[in-house]
């Protein structure tokens, strides 16, 4: 009797490829649970700066194996295979210009080296199986690919062009499963690295895509892209070497692996997906794992306490500070912030609380790397706090010098809106806000616009704005930002009529003391830096995760009692008990101001 031969369904495709036995293009929904590869082939003497592009770029490019010099077997990861033929669709770069043929078997392979990189195909039956809907294969089209503004990581001659992602749209209550269900499987990419808006991105139109076919969304579709394996495609053809091969995007070399043998079994816990952008702008969303998360509502629990009893628990928007720190995180190119609150009767008129949350937040956001970083204050306290930046250079509490701004009455719309298209989030630390009449009150009710400028026009026209978002810290309704909860303040608060904010915000921090929400501000960002979900996503998956130091982030009793100091010096009192010293808000820092800073220590793990 013949010899019966046993192959697995991947080996069967492959043979079927390699004697032109099909017409199928596209491997997507072929061989469900087997891990697809792309494929780049290229000159020994450069095979080792690929693989460090590999390992820089893991999240696009995960090495699944590299062969020796000269062999087109791929025969650990598939038995009887080979590369030259095995693969419905290639191409041929001949100093970065290609051309798409159906086999390599022609070509010298002596001196060549094949990269097998992992591809998003491996995980479509975990989406599948989890009943998420896969569109691309629901269409019968090839999965859409797009190159994005994102720049690679270079190693050698490779690298410095784009991250190509991969896109499958689905129902906005399956992108938690999706993410959850992806990350393990490293070896084919594992989570999104981006989900949301594809203009975020550098996608203009997700129905025009660079490689593969077009899907149509269905209503209420997100649209969720995975790094793609083409990125490493892209490198190779941007190096213009005088000969190489891959595959054709969407024409993958199949191996016998299985998915579920590349787990990351470490990978196996829960990430939540939450979206925090407003509704004016595009959607995008953010990674943080439960735990982060759960750090960040601890310190949301402590800011809350109202050691004034003004009642402010019907201003609180839980929620509001992680989304603010997810999107200061993830967007922090050009950060404003805003502070000043002259509220005292006698020059610098400008109290305790408000100058040391705002210089906390700009601590935290030049650790971030922000670009550019602007502190905006009143016209009259310039000088003032050119003096506090300087003193707080000189003293470490901040790494270096930001700009300093102001808002004049006589700028025009235009100039604002200008101004403010220029940054990707204004935040405002105890900032004084207009009231309905467009005076600017005390919380006694005190009218103090004579000392005002008006700050509070960049965070009106930013509201108008698709690319700039803002944040607004306040503990008594009339701080810019309040005017999102303005009818609570007007029934809560003491004086709430006359003194409710008329300016909102996109996300309002609500704190007893205002210093706390800055405080805390600055530590959710610390504590989204140590979440290895939360650094993934904003690097994109390139790189390596790096554990933030905690010292340039979080405030510390002694550098703010260091700061306190230098405002009392200035003749910068608490608005309260402004013949108190070492005082803000009518209590002693020593007595709870230096608790709540430990208190947020504790809370991140410090």
């Amino acid at each position: 009797m013949p010899e019966i031969v046993q192959r697995s369904a991947a080996e069967e495709a492959r043979l079927l490829f390699r004697n032109g036995q099909t017409d199928i293009v596209c491997t997507s929904g072929m061989c469900p649970g087997y891990v697809q590869c792309n494929l780049a082939v290229i000159p020994q003497k450069l095979a080792d700066d690929f693989e460090e592009f590999c390992r820089r770029n893991s999240a696009a490019c995960p090495l699944i194996y590299r062969s020796a010099r000269g062999d087109h077997s791929a025969g650990p990861i598939a038995k009887n295979s080979d590369v030259r033929t095995d693969v419905a669709l290639y191409r041929v770069y001949k100093s970065g210009v290609h051309t798409t043929v159906p086999s390599l078997a022609d070509h010298d392979w002596d001196d060549l080296v094949t990269f097998y990189v992992g591809c998003s195909f491996g995980l479509e039956h975990l989406l599948q199986a989890n009943q998420v809907p896969v569109r691309h294969i629901e269409q019968n089209v090839t999965v859409p690919m797009f190159k994005t503004n994102i720049a690679t990581q270079r190693a050698g001659c490779f690298g410095g062009g784009s991250l190509v992602v991969s896109m499958r749209p689905m129902p906005v209550d399956k992108i938690h499963t999706a993410v959850n269900a992806s990350r393990p499987v490293t070896t084919a990419h594992g989570m999104p690295v981006h989900v949301g808006d594809g203009r975020w991105i550098g996608i203009d139109d997700v129905s025009k895509a660079t490689f593969g076919g077009s899907v149509q969304l269905s209503p209420g579709d997100v649209s969720v892209f995975w790094a793609c394996g083409v990125t490493g495609s892209v490198a190779v053809e941007n190096a213009k070497l005088e000969l190489s091969f891959s595959h054709s995007p969407g024409s993958m070399f199949i191996t016998d692996r299985q998915s579920e043998e590349c787990n990351d079994a470490d990978a196996n816990h829960a990430v939540e997906v939450i979206p925090f952008t407003p509704t004016r702008m595009p959607i995008a969303y953010s990674y943080v794992s439960r735990d982060t998360m759960a750090r960040v509502e601890r310190l949301e629990a402590l800011i809350i306490d109202d050691p004034g009893h003004r009642g402010i628990a019907p201003l609180v928007v839980k929620g509001s500070l992680l989304k603010s720190a997810l999107a200061l995180s993830t967007r922090h190119g050009c950060v404003a912030v805003a502070t000043g609150f002259p509220c005292l009767p006698d020059s610098p008129y400008e109290e305790t609380d408000g100058p040391p949350g705002a210089l906390a937040v700009v601590r935290a956001v030049q650790a971030l790397g922000a670009e550019s970083i602007t502190l905006l204050c009143h016209e009259q306290s310039v000088a003032m706090y050119r003096e506090i930046v300087d003193f707080c250079v000189a003293e470490g509490i901040l790494q270096r010098t930001v700009s300093m701004r102001t808002v004049s009455a006589a700028d025009t719309d235009n100039v604002i809106e200008t101004e403010i298209s220029k940054f990707d989030h204004l935040v405002a630390v105890e900032c004084i806000s207009p009231n309905k009449t467009g005076a600017y009150p005390t919380m006694s009710g005190r009218d103090v616009s004579d000392h005002c400028s008006p700050l509070d026009r960049w965070f009106a026209a930013a509201l108008s704005s698709n690319t700039t978002m803002t944040t607004g810290i306040g503990d008594g309704g009339n701080e810019i930002g309040m005017g999102n909860v303005q009818d609570k303040v007007r029934k809560c608060i003491t004086n709430g009529e006359a003194i409710a904010s008329s300016v909102g915000c996109d996300h309002l921090i609500t704190a007893g003391v205002s210093n706390w929400g800055g405080y805390a501000l600055a530590a959710s960002l610390y504590a989204l830096q140590t979440c290895h979900d939360h650094s993934y996503y904003v690097r994109f998956g390139m790189g390596t995760h790096k554990e933030p130091d905690a010292s340039m982030m979080l405030p510390s009793v002694e550098s703010e009692e260091k700061l306190l100091l230098k405002l009392n010096d200035l003749h910068i009192r608490d608005g309260r008990t402004p013949d108190q010293p070492m005082s803000v808000d009518g209590f002693l820092f020593s007595d709870l101001h230096a608790k709540v800073i430990r208190a947020m220590h504790s809370a991140v793990g410090q």
